[in-house]
């Protein structure tokens, strides 16, 4: 306190020193958080990454399976009604023909 007075500063006390050890462990617990977090974020965008490629994949497989259904129906309708189907082959390549024209 007579420090205080003939300089017109204050010394730092015990309290002040706890304080900023106290601060320095809220920072260092704030900074573990932060790290636990980003660390958490991390593999929770390596599942979704995952499971991301297994929709797009299940998807491929769903689309070929699709396609070949339908070419499938396709042929069973050709075989089933041969007339009809060469009715529509020669309607569809007489309108080629009138627009090559």
């Amino acid at each position: 306190m007579a420090d205080e007075k003939s300089t017109g500063k204050r010394t730092p006390s015990v309290v002040e020193g706890v304080e900023s050890i106290s601060e320095e462990a809220r920072i260092a617990a704030a900074e573990a958080t932060v790290s636990e977090q980003i660390e958490a974020l991390k593999l929770e965008i390596s599942r979704m990454k995952e499971s991301a490629g297994l929709i797009a994949e299940g998807t491929g497989n769903l689309a070929v399976a699709k396609a070949e259904s339908l070419r499938d129906d396709l042929r069973q309708t050709i075989q089933d009604n041969p007339l009809v189907a060469l009715a529509g082959a020669a309607f569809i390549g007489y309108l080629f023909g009138l627009r090559h024209r």
